[in-house]
């Protein structure tokens, strides 16, 4: 694969992928700041050159829902949106949902980074007040941080790659990441026959992955044009 100024979208270079994370910060500072958007914060971490990393930091309540069926109880956890109003389990086998009114926030990191072998964005996500390694915690990631519908499809290695687990490039601690085996398809397939210049990619990106992870894009994002002078 070519390297340098010779990759074009639907890969970037590093040259690209720093433009690009300039350019989406511009953006949440034109739409005034990350926690006008919601989230608690939007940084490019760019001091370590070899490694730098979009991060954006949200918090989200998590409710604990108790369910007794019989005999069996089990507990899970359903993410409690402030835009919607719809029950997260139907009652359809006659069994007794009880909630205990407990709700955990939960601080969620978000860090881009360039992969160097797929030349492409990657996510790194990790719930900081959660253990990251084990299958609890995987199952306790998917219930707390991927919406339902997503599910099965990052289980599965869908349409953006499934969900990993390695060491993060910059901190070296344990994260999750969606693979990004299929970002390259995925991007080239949603754009079309258009070229999606650098100051753009991480929307379009974003707008395919964020949501299997639970960051969606407000909309004051798309706003404007955030071209460097």
């Amino acid at each position: 694969m070519a390297s340098g100024e010779d990759l074009t979208f639907p890969f970037l270079a590093a040259d690209g992928f720093d433009i690009a994370c300039k350019a989406f910060v511009r953006r949440v500072d034109a739409a005034g700041g990350a926690q006008n958007l919601g989230w608690l914060a939007v940084e490019y971490l760019a001091s370590e050159l070899e490694n730098p990393i979009l991060r954006i930091s949200k918090s989200t309540n998590i409710q604990r829902l108790h369910l007794e069926s019989g005999d069996a109880t089990a507990n899970e956890r359903a993410e409690t949106h402030e835009d919607q109003n719809e029950d997260v389990i139907e009652d359809n086998d006659e069994e007794t949902l009880i909630r205990d009114g407990v709700e955990e926030q939960l601080t969620i990191d978000y860090d881009i980074a360039l992969s160097s072998s797929y030349h492409v964005p990657v996510m790194y996500f990790r719930l900081r007040e959660t253990p990251q390694v084990g299958p609890a915690a995987l199952d306790d990631m998917y219930n707390s941080l991927v919406p339902r519908q997503h599910q099965q499809s990052l289980r599965n290695n869908g349409v953006m790659g499934g969900i990993s687990f390695g060491y993060h490039p910059q901190s070296g601690i344990p994260a999750y990441f969606v693979h990004p085996c299929n970002t390259a398809s995925a991007m080239k397939a949603i754009a079309g026959n258009k070229i999606i210049e650098p100051e753009e990619y991480l929307l379009t990106w974003l707008g395919l992955v964020g949501g299997c992870i639970n960051l969606s894009l407000p909309s004051r994002l798309f706003v404007g044009s955030v071209r460097s002078d």
